[in-house]
C-alpha cells in the first residue's frame, strides 16, 4: 500500500513538461489586456480563442492545433486578466493557468519536490460580465490551474454558462452571482454533457437559484441531460439569505459527489435548500435521475434543508457527515415530511447522522425511512451523531493552504470509541480521501490486530503512523541490486549535468542522486552475507494527528530524523499461517541478524552462517517505528524471510589466438567469474574460507561445465571429474583449460559455452568464451568449425577473378 497518490502534481507536471515536445502548438497569450486584433504585437485571452477557432494566427496569436477536431491548449501568464465582456469559445478549447508549482521546495504532503502552491492566474470578469458562454457553440472547455472570480449575470450563470462539456481541474470559482447558477448554469439541450470538477474550489458565490449550480430542466419537448462529476472538491460559503437553492438540480441529471467539502453555505432558512432534488411546478425532475454522494463532509450549512429530495429519481448516500447543519440535514418534500410507507428510492450505508428524536427536536436531523434510520449495529448502518455537537468528532475547518491542496476542509477527531468517524467498518468508501491521500480499507496488522485501519467517514481520511507488515522477503544479489543502484546514479548525473533540459525537477534530482551515492556507498561497506535490505518507512502510513486548537501538526516525512526504528529477531519456523501469527512455534537461533542501520537507512536481515531457510520455515522479526518527539506515537509490523543461495556469476571471456602459430592457448574462465552475489564470506562467524566454486568430495574444484565446444576445437584441463548433483553424468573441469583448434591454418574465430557451479551446487547463467582469431579475413562471428565471412567470400571471388585473367593473358 502507498502513503498518498500523486496525480495531482504529476498531472502538473506532465502538463507543464508536454509543452517540451518536438512540435509546440500551443498558443501562448502574451498581454493581460483584453484585446480584439488591434495590437499584432501581442497575443490576448480573447484573441487566442479567435485563433483556436479559425486554425490561424489572429491579432498577436499563432496558430494552434490545425487539426479540426483536437484540442487547442492556451496557455496563460502569471498575473490576472481582466475582461471587458464575456468569452465566448468556439472550439474545444483547453486553458491553463501558470503552473501552480515551486520546484524549490518540497511538497509537504508527497515530501518531494515539486511544492503545490496557490494559483497564480486569474480571469477576472469586474463583477460586470459572465467570464464564458458556450450556449450558441457547446464547445468543449477545460480549465486547468486558475481562478475564475467576480463573475455577473442578471440572468444565467455568473461565472459560466455552458451548453457543451466542460472541465475544471484544480480551479477556482469565485465571488460570482446570477439570478440562476451563480458559479455555474447548465444548458444540456441535445445530448447528455460531462460537467466534471476535480480538485477545486467553489466559494463565495451567490444566486436567487442555484448560488453553485442550477440547470435547464427541459428543452425540446424532453428533459436535459447533465452528466455531473465533482470530486475532492470543496464548495463552500456560498449563497445568502436570499437564495432558494446552493445545487438545483432538475431535467434528467447525473450526479456523482465524492471526497468533497459542502460547508457554510447559506439558503433562505424558510424556503430554501442546500441540495435541491425535489419535483415541482417548472422544476421537472425525472425517475430516471440518479444521485450518488460518497465520503463528502456536508456541515454547518444554512437552510430550511440541507438535502431536500422527494420519490424522483435514485439517491445513494455512502459514507458521508450530512450533520450539524442549521435546519434539517435530510427532508422528505412530500406528505408533509412523514416517510411512514413511502418508497423514496433512497439508499443509506454507513453515514454520520443526527437521527429525529422524540423526546428534543435537534438542528440537523435526517429524516430517512424507518428501515434507513436504525441504530442497530451492522456493516451497514450509521453512525447516530443524536446528541453531539460537531466539535465532538470534527476539527474546526482548516483554511486553505499546502497541507489540504488549498482547499478548506475538516479533518475528522480519533476517539477511539464507536462514536466517532474514524476506521468504521464497512465496505463501498472511496479509495483516496480530498487531498489524495489513499484510504486504506483493510490495514488490519499481524502483530497488532487492534491497531486497524479502515475507512473513516467524511472526505478526509486520518493518516495515523503504521508501519507495514512485509512478508515474503528474499534476498537477491547484491552485484544486482548494486549494479541497479550505480545505474540511477548514472542517470541522475546525467540530468544532473543537463539543468538547461531538466531545471524544473533539477532539485529533485540533485536530492535522489545524493541519496542513491550514499545508499549504494553505505550499502557496499554495511553489506553481509546474504543480506535483505528492507526501507520500513517505503510501506508505512504518515502520520497527521491535528493539534488540539484545530491546527493541523505538519504531515511529517517518514525519516530517521524524525522516527526512531528498534528491531526484534524471533526466529525460525512457521509461524505465519494464513495470516495468523504463532511466535510460539518459533525456535530461537543465534545466527539470525535483524539490525537498523542509520547509516544505510535500512533494516539489515541477515545470518552469520551460510545456512539456507527450509521450504516449511521462515526467518521472522519485529520492527518498530516510534515518534522521536512522541514515543506514544508507535506501531509495529512483522518482517517475514527466506534466505536463499544466489547463482553463481559467469562472464564473457575474449581470447586471441595467433594465426599462423599452433592456435592454443590456456585459459581460466573463472578469473573473472564469481560467486558475489550472496556477499562476502569474510562476515560469517565460521566458514570465511568457504571457497566460491564447487569442490568435490576429493577436495578438487571442479565448477567448469561446458555446453557447447565446436567440433573442431580439442580442450583438456587440469582436472576433471564427474559434475555435481543432477549433472553427474557430464565432465565438469577445474584449472585452466587448455584449448586447441584442431586445423593450425584455420582463419577463423570460435566460441565455446560454460557454465560454473558454485559451493553449493548452485548453477550459473551460460557464458561465452570467444577466441578471435588474428587472421585478417577472420568473421567476428565465427564458430563451430568455422565458416566464411562476407571479405573472406569477396577476397575468394577476387582471387579467382586474377587468375582468369591471368589465363586468359597467357
Amino acid at each position: 500500500m502507498k502513503n498518498y497518490k500523486k496525480a495531482l502534481l504529476g498531472v502538473m507536471i506532465v502538463s507543464a513538461m508536454s509543452l517540451m515536445a518536438a512540435e509546440d502548438r500551443t498558443i501562448y497569450v502574451t498581454t493581460f489586456a483584453d484585446e480584439n486584433g488591434e495590437n499584432p504585437d501581442k497575443c490576448s485571452l480573447r484573441e487566442a480563442l479567435v485563433a483556436a477557432k479559425q486554425n490561424k494566427a489572429f491579432g498577436g496569436c499563432s496558430v494552434g492545433n490545425t487539426n479540426y477536431i483536437a484540442v487547442d491548449y492556451i496557455r496563460l501568464q502569471a498575473g490576472e486578466y481582466k475582461l471587458n465582456a464575456e468569452l465566448r469559445p468556439q472550439s474545444n478549447v483547453r486553458i491553463m493557468g501558470a503552473t501552480p508549482l515551486d520546484y524549490s521546495k518540497k511538497d509537504p504532503i508527497t515530501h518531494r519536490y515539486p511544492a503545490l502552491i496557490s494559483h497564480q492566474t486569474i480571469i477576472n470578469g469586474q463583477g460586470l460580465h459572465r467570464i464564458v458562454n458556450t450556449l450558441d457553440s457547446q464547445a468543449n472547455v477545460m480549465f486547468d490551474d486558475l481562478t475564475l472570480k467576480n463573475g455577473y449575470s442578471d440572468g444565467l450563470g455568473g461565472a459560466l454558462l455552458v451548453a457543451g462539456p466542460l472541465t475544471l481541474t484544480n480551479t477556482a470559482i469565485l465571488d460570482s452571482q446570477a439570478a440562476r447558477g451563480g458559479a455555474l448554469y447548465i444548458a444540456a439541450h441535445n445530448q447528455e454533457q460531462p460537467i466534471t470538477v476535480v480538485n477545486s474550489l467553489i466559494q463565495g458565490n451567490s444566486a436567487s437559484v442555484g448560488s453553485v449550480l442550477a440547470m435547464d430542466c427541459t428543452a425540446n419537448l424532453a428533459d436535459t441531460q447533465a452528466n455531473i462529476t465533482i470530486q475532492q472538491s470543496s464548495v463552500i460559503q456560498n449563497g445568502n439569505s436570499n437564495s432558494l437553492s446552493s445545487f438545483d438540480f432538475c431535467g434528467k441529471p447525473r450526479l456523482t459527489l465524492t471526497n468533497t467539502t459542502v460547508a457554510k453555505n447559506k439558503a433562505n432558512l424558510t424556503q430554501g435548500h442546500i441540495f435541491n432534488l425535489a419535483n415541482g411546478p417548472e422544476h421537472r425532475l425525472s425517475t430516471q435521475s440518479v444521485f450518488s454522494l460518497n465520503n463528502n463532509t456536508i456541515v454547518e450549512n444554512e437552510a430550511v434543508s440541507t438535502f431536500y429530495y422527494d420519490d424522483s429519481g435514485i439517491k445513494v448516500l455512502r459514507f458521508n457527515v450530512l450533520a450539524f447543519n442549521t435546519g434539517k440535514s435530510c427532508r422528505y418534500a412530500l406528505n408533509n415530511g412523514n416517510l411512514t410507507e413511502r418508497q423514496p428510492n433512497i439508499s443509506s450505508s454507513r453515514n454520520a447522522l443526527i437521527f429525529p428524536n422524540a423526546q428534543s427536536v435537534e438542528q440537523g436531523v435526517c429524516d430517512l425511512p424507518e428501515t434507513l434510520a436504525s441504530t442497530e449495529e451492522n456493516s451497514m448502518s450509521s453512525v447516530n451523531l443524536s446528541g453531539k455537537q460537531l466539535s465532538d468528532v470534527l476539527y474546526p475547518m482548516q483554511p486553505a493552504s499546502a497541507y489540504n491542496l488549498f482547499l478548506p476542509l475538516y479533518y475528522p477527531k480519533n476517539l477511539d470509541n464507536d462514536a466517532d468517524l474514524v476506521n468504521v467498518e464497512g465496505f463501498g468508501c472511496e479509495v483516496s480521501d480530498q487531498r489524495g491521500l489513499q484510504r486504506v480499507t483493510d490495514g488490519t496488522l499481524i502483530l497488532d490486530p487492534e491497531q486497524k485501519n479502515s475507512c473513516e467517514i467524511g472526505s478526509v481520511e486520518l493518516m495515523r503512523m503504521t508501519a507495514a507488515d512485509i512478508v515474503n522477503l528474499k534476498n537477491v544479489s547484491h552485484v544486482t541490486l548494486f549494479d541497479s543502484y550505480q545505474q540511477e546514479i548514472d542517470r541522475l548525473k546525467a540530468l544532473v549535468q543537463a539543468p538547461e533540459k531538466n531545471k524544473e525537477l533539477l532539485a529533485q534530482h540533485q536530492a535522489d542522486l545524493q541519496n542513491y551515492e550514499n545508499l549504494l556507498k553505505f550499502s557496499k561497506e554495511k553489506q553481509k552475507y546474504r543480506t535483505i535490505y528492507i526501507d520500513p518507512f517505503a510501506l508505512a502510513l504518515k502520520h497527521d494527528e491535528p493539534n488540539a486548537d484545530g491546527s493541523v501538526a505538519q504531515l511529517l516525512e517518514l525519516k530517521p530524523e524524525h522516527f526512531n526504528i528498534s528491531i526484534e529477531v524471533y526466529g525460525i519456523g512457521g509461524g505465519l499461517e494464513d495470516a495468523a501469527f504463532d511466535r510460539s512455534k518459533l525456535l530461537h537461533d543465534p545466527n539470525l541478524k535483524c539490525e537498523w542501520d542509520a547509516d544505510v537507512k535500512r533494516i539489515l536481515f541477515y545470518r552469520v552462517d551460510d545456512q539456507v531457510t527450509q521450504n516449511i520455515d521462515s526467518a521472522y522479526c519485529a520492527y518498530t517505528i516510534t515518534s522521536v518527539t512522541d514515543p506514544s506515537v508507535q506501531s509495529s509490523g512483522l518482517l517475514e524471510a527466506k534466505f536463499m543461495n544466489i547463482k553463481p556469476i559467469a562472464k564473457a571471456d575474449r581470447y586471441t589466438i595467433e594465426y599462423g602459430s599452433d592456435l592454443k592457448i590456456n585459459v581460466n574462465p573463472l578469473e573473472n567469474d564469481s560467486d558475489d552475489g550472496d556477499g562476502p564470506v569474510n562476515t560469517l562467524l565460521s566458514g570465511q574460507n568457504k571457497p566460491a566454486f564447487y569442490t568435490d568430495s576429493n577436495g578438487l574444484e571442479l565448477p567448469i561445465r561446458l555446453t557447447n565446444v565446436p567440433s573442431s576445437v580439442l580442450v583438456t584441463a587440469d582436472r576433471s571429474g564427474p559434475c555435481p548433483g543432477d549433472y553427474v553424468r557430464e565432465t565438469c573441469y577445474g584449472g585452466n583449460l587448455q584449448i586447441q583448434v584442431r586445423n593450425s591454418y584455420s582463419p577463423f574465430d570460435y566460441e565455446l559455452k560454460y557454465t560454473v557451479f558454485d559451493a553449493e551446487q548452485e548453477l550459473s547463467n551460460e557464458a561465452t568464451i570467444s577466441l578471435i582469431n588474428t587472421a585478417k579475413n577472420s568473421n567476428t562471428e565465427g564458430s563451430g568449425g568455422g565458416s566464411l565471412g562476407l571479405a573472406g567470400l569477396f577476397g575468394l571471388l577476387g582471387m579467382a577473378v586474377y587468375r582468369v585473367r591471368r589465363q586468359f593473358k597467357s
